[in-house]
Order: C-alpha cells, then structure tokens, then sequence
C-alpha cells in the first residue's frame, strides 16, 4: 500500500481529492507532533484515507461526523461533513453531491481540544462552496 499523501486517490469505490493547501496544513498540523512520530502519523493518516477510498467501513470513532456543511443556495441543509481522526491530527471532509462518487479533504488541523473550531468550519465552507455551488473542483 503507498503510505504517501498524494493530491487524488483513486480507490475501489471513492476518488479522494484534497482541496487546494490540504497537504499543506497537514504537514503544518504534523509539526506539532514529536518528531520522530510524524512519519508514523503520516502513514497512518493515508491509510485511513486509504480505507475510505476503498470503501471500507469507517467507524464513527476514527470517521465522525464534525459539522454540517454550508445551507445551500435555496436554504436547505446540504449535510455534514466528517473527519478523518488521528488523534491528534484531524482531516475534515465531506462526500460531494455535484461528483459521483468522490469526498474533498478540506484541510488538516493539529487538535489538542475538544470543540469544532468555528475558523474550521469556515475554510471547509470555502472549499465545499467554491467546489460544490461553483464548480472550481479542488
């Protein structure tokens, strides 16, 4: 299995695309993980993304649903989005409605509290607006 964070992955049953400076932050998030754990962090988070892409089970403790997602154009709610959860890295995500078959990564974050933090939701409600109502894809 490749261990790498690459910018598409394509899986059994899901293409998982990360968002413009998703690998970014989470190398950002990764400095704040003791050095000589990142690499197992790193891999560890690409397998999870991994399993998702392949459609495995995710369960509710490593996969939660974080938050919902912006209100779309006409006032209806449009979902939730999820996080992929190494403690104590999180990766936010949700499963698009405009392509079959495919989840955006937002972003990455270092966590080292309890609460969705509301500058989170906000960049994850960029990306999914400007891929989901306008089209930009990634």
């Amino acid at each position: 299995m490749d261990n790498s964070i690459r910018d598409e992955i394509a899986g059994k049953a899901y293409r998982i695309v990360h968002c413009k400076g998703a690998k970014e932050a989470l190398e950002e998030a990764l400095m704040h993980v003791e050095a000589r754990k990142r690499a197992t962090f790193r891999r560890g988070m690409a397998q999870q993304v991994q399993r998702l892409a392949d459609g495995h089970r995710m369960s509710s403790e490593n996969f939660p649903k974080e938050g919902e997602l912006p209100k779309k154009t006409n006032g209806e709610n449009a979902g939730h989005f999820h996080a992929f959860k190494r403690i104590p890295v999180r990766g936010y995500c949700w499963r698009s409605k405009r392509l079959e078959n495919t989840w955006f990564i937002s972003h990455y974050v270092y966590k080292d509290y309890q609460k969705l933090k509301v500058r989170d939701t906000e960049r994850l409600g960029k990306n999914w607006t400007r891929i989901e109502v306008n089209g930009d894809e990634r």
